[in-house]
């Protein structure tokens, strides 16, 4: 390839890959100040930070804040809209080997007869609590029950996150808006970078 043809492609590219250079930006920023601001430092606990997976906690945590899910029906239906989407997931076995969920880690997924209450009554006792296995089914898409423990525990040792267990053995999770403030802020600031570059 001439050097003249390299030059035409790097152009062509040019808003798509400044686009790239913004989001990894982003993504640093919210590494970074969650880091900064976890009033833990032992490195296991930053290490937990800095996986994808907390950044998509974070993430869930601010659309459940920006999308208003605040009463107990709002939860009802984020919860039937879920169970809709994994049915969804379940007819196309080709979505569930690229998410890389299986049929069994789909069905357990599920908000049943069983969950589903739990679910509404942590939410109506307090609201934007939810307990860690009800937590890892809604994450169900992006992180294993697993991984969604290990974050859980890092978010709340770093001050992020309250973890309590229940009379039942379960144990409650509610944010105290740390994570959403970060992850809106680092929004704000890619949303402005993005904008000034036009």
């Amino acid at each position: 390839m001439k050097k003249a043809e390299v030059i035409s492609v790097t152009d062509e590219w040019a808003e798509e890959l400044a686009l790239l250079e913004s989001l990894r930006v982003s993504r640093k920023e919210f590494v970074d100040r969650v880091c900064a601001e976890s009033k833990a430092t032992d490195a296991k606990v930053l290490a937990a930070l800095r996986l994808e997976a907390s950044y998509q906690l974070a993430e869930f945590y601010f659309l459940l804040k920006a999308q208003g899910i605040e009463t107990e029906s709002d939860i009802q239906r984020l919860a039937d809209l879920h169970n809709q989407y994994v049915v969804d997931v379940l007819k196309d076995p080709a979505k569930m080997e690229r998410l890389g969920v299986s049929r069994e880690r789909a069905l357990e997924a599920m908000f049943t007869a069983d969950t589903m209450p739990r679910l509404l009554q942590h939410w109506r006792e307090t609201p934007g609590a939810v307990d860690q296995s009800n937590l890892a089914r809604l994450l169900m898409s992006v992180m294993s029950t697993e991984t969604c423990r290990k974050v859980v525990v890092a978010c709340a040792e770093s001050g992020f996150l309250e973890r309590k267990r229940t009379p039942y053995g379960t144990v409650l999770v509610v944010s105290n808006g740390t994570l959403e403030r970060i992850f809106g802020s680092c929004l704000r600031a890619l949303h402005t970078r993005i904008r000034k570059r036009h």
